[in-house]
């Protein structure tokens, strides 16, 4: 998991669902991060430059991308969690498809933080990690993750947003760690063509979803 901070006293790591916010004592390696998700470390190229820089790195967002402030946050990791939600395990419906990379962008010690992950294969391959994203959702609701120092409770809310590319579905994430750091944002999964886009968007406290709808809007157009 990445390693990023929310205060100077609090070490926080993100997953594919947390953005940059992890649960106090958890940790993984990028090999261990890759198995998780069912990849291996060289397909899991993210445009921070972690591994292999993915050839679709061209499709995602970049600083340029965004407003004035936002970085790149190298050396980012984002393994799954072990849970049926597919918001937060990934890896368990869109593992499959052939060619993936991710993004990681942040603005400053808390946030807002940003993850992007695109995914693309067949229009058959594609079309089946749909379905099973889709039969998935209900399973997101309240999942806790316990660390060797302290837990953290993440909520999954469904939540209006925009259509984007040809079917999309828009979510609320709130989190709340054992150690009294709580975030929020959303996150907004569309398909595209032969494409999924994930946008993960999370802060110390909220993000406006205004914003959220400009980056997602942006993330399908370059997809």
């Amino acid at each position: 998991m990445r390693a990023s901070r929310l205060v100077p006293s609090v070490a926080v790591l993100s997953t594919a669902a947390l953005v940059g916010l992890l649960v106090a004592g958890c940790s993984s390696s990028p090999s261990a991060a890759a198995q998780s998700a069912g990849t291996s470390p060289a397909a899991t190229g993210t445009a921070a430059g972690t591994a292999t820089v993915s050839p679709l790195a061209a499709k995602l967002l970049t600083a340029g991308d965004l407003p004035a402030g936002w970085s790149v946050e190298v050396g980012a990791t984002n393994p799954s969690m072990a849970t049926s939600c597919p918001l937060l395990n990934t890896g368990a419906w869109n593992g499959s498809l052939p060619q993936r990379a991710e993004a990681d962008l942040s603005v400053g010690m808390t946030g807002p933080f940003l993850v992007e992950q695109l995914a693309i294969g067949s229009a058959a391959q594609v079309d089946k990690a749909w379905q099973i994203f889709v039969a998935a959702i209900p399973k997101c609701t309240t999942f806790t993750h316990a660390g060797s120092s302290g837990a953290s409770t993440y909520t999954v809310t469904r939540a209006d947003f925009p259509s984007y590319g040809d079917e999309s579905y828009g979510f609320g994430l709130d989190i709340k760690i054992t150690n009294g750091v709580d975030a929020s944002g959303n996150v907004v999964v569309a398909r595209t063509g032969t494409a999924v886009v994930l946008v993960y968007l999370m802060g110390v406290p909220n993000v406006q979803q205004s914003l959220m709808e400009q980056i997602v809007a942006k993330a399908v157009a370059k997809a």
